[in-house]
């Protein structure tokens, strides 16, 4: 049995989304949003939550590396992955980041995604995961 075109989006953009973003954006909505936590703010973004279109979501993805004691990219490892179909075009992404910080700090954090698809392509994702952690880390 093969990859759902739902998992198979889901997977092409979360590989993507920092190293590839052409590629990442080829198998979104046009209105893509990307849903953020209420306790880790996007610089720029005001209060908002919802990050609509692909300009937005970019600027979520690179957020936390252009802070001065934000994260190094070229770092980055997910040593545990999981891609889950869901019910009514869902995917559930589960998965470890790893990686350094600017100042030289280790970040490990435990994230979930909530991707819902349309026609194949990622509409809207949710996260979910410590962001306290990371805002201790990285602006604490």
């Amino acid at each position: 049995m093969g990859e759902s075109a739902n998992k198979r989006a889901a997977r092409i953009l979360f590989e993507n989304l920092w190293t590839n973003p052409e590629l990442a954006r080829s198998v979104c909505t046009n209105d893509v949003t990307w849903v953020t936590t209420r306790s880790m703010p996007i610089p720029g973004a005001g209060d908002a939550l919802e990050h609509e279109g692909w300009e937005a979501v970019q600027r979520v993805a690179n957020s936390g590396k252009e802070l001065d004691t934000g994260y190094l990219p070229e770092t980055m490892s997910q040593p545990h992955r999981l891609f889950l179909d869901a019910e009514d075009d869902h995917v559930v992404f589960q998965f470890t980041m790893t990686c350094k910080t600017k100042t030289g700090r280790d970040y490990v954090n435990d994230y979930l995604f909530l991707v819902k698809c349309r026609d194949g392509k990622v509409a809207r994702f949710q996260e979910y995961w410590d962001s306290k952690q990371a805002f201790d880390l990285l602006l604490g």
